[in-house]
């Protein structure tokens, strides 16, 4: 059975990528209180988050609230790194700019479907960065680096505080090339897809989001 996709917008007019990327859609605007939207894994809702939404956590909670069991990806009109925490954090899979191409889109639903979380490239580095620099990380994810050996927990908590493969290198006195087979290794033992996972898992946040990590 082919996924249902749902574009749920405050917009009069859908953004030229958003059929483009799935031309059956459905588009339209914000559930009401206590509204049903759809429910299972078979949905992916994608929540526009325009300038004007004061609260996108809370927004993001009452679509899921509205959607029990289907992935939620928020498409911004101005991304940031604490717009994304936030919505991660409130348990969306995904977070990109609403002006993504369809090419991306159709890229993020095969991510999310495969177990992955998604931020847009742009600012998936920024928002390591900030992950790493939030109260108590690095503190709450350490028992998790127990089965990791002395130099793989190393390369683990450099990515996990923002480093760049290249950073990593360079503190640690080895080449790029040893980091990525380290980093293989970490991800393969602590059953993490990718950098974003990664972090979210050792610095302890954000809930939802851990719980995607360990499913």
């Amino acid at each position: 059975m082919s996924k249902r996709h749902i574009f749920l917008t405050r917009r009069d007019v859908p953004l030229p990528g958003w059929l483009a990327a799935f031309p059956d859609a459905l588009v339209r605007g914000y559930p009401n209180g206590g509204e049903k939207i759809a429910s299972g894994g078979n949905t992916m809702l994608w929540l526009h988050i325009d300038t004007h939404v004061k609260e996108p956590a809370v927004v993001v909670a009452e679509a899921k609230k509205a959607s029990p069991g289907c992935a939620v990806v928020v498409l911004s009109n101005v991304t940031s790194e604490e717009e994304g925490m936030a919505v991660l954090e409130a348990g969306a899979s995904g977070y990109t700019g609403a002006l993504a191409v369809a090419d991306v889109l159709r890229h993020i639903e095969t991510v999310i479907d495969n177990g992955g979380l998604w931020v847009g490239p742009d600012l998936l580095q920024r928002l390591l960065v900030a992950l790493g620099r939030r109260p108590g990380a690095q503190s709450k994810g350490n028992s998790q680096l127990d089965r990791l050996s002395q130099r793989e927990r190393e390369v683990a908590l450099a990515v996990a505080a923002g480093a760049t493969n290249k950073e990593v290198a360079q503190k640690l006195a080895i080449t790029e090339r040893t980091v990525k087979a380290h980093l293989h290794q970490v991800f393969e033992i602590l059953k993490v897809r990718d950098r974003l996972q990664l972090s979210i898992l050792i610095n302890g946040l954000p809930k939802e989001a851990q719980a995607k990590i360990l499913h």
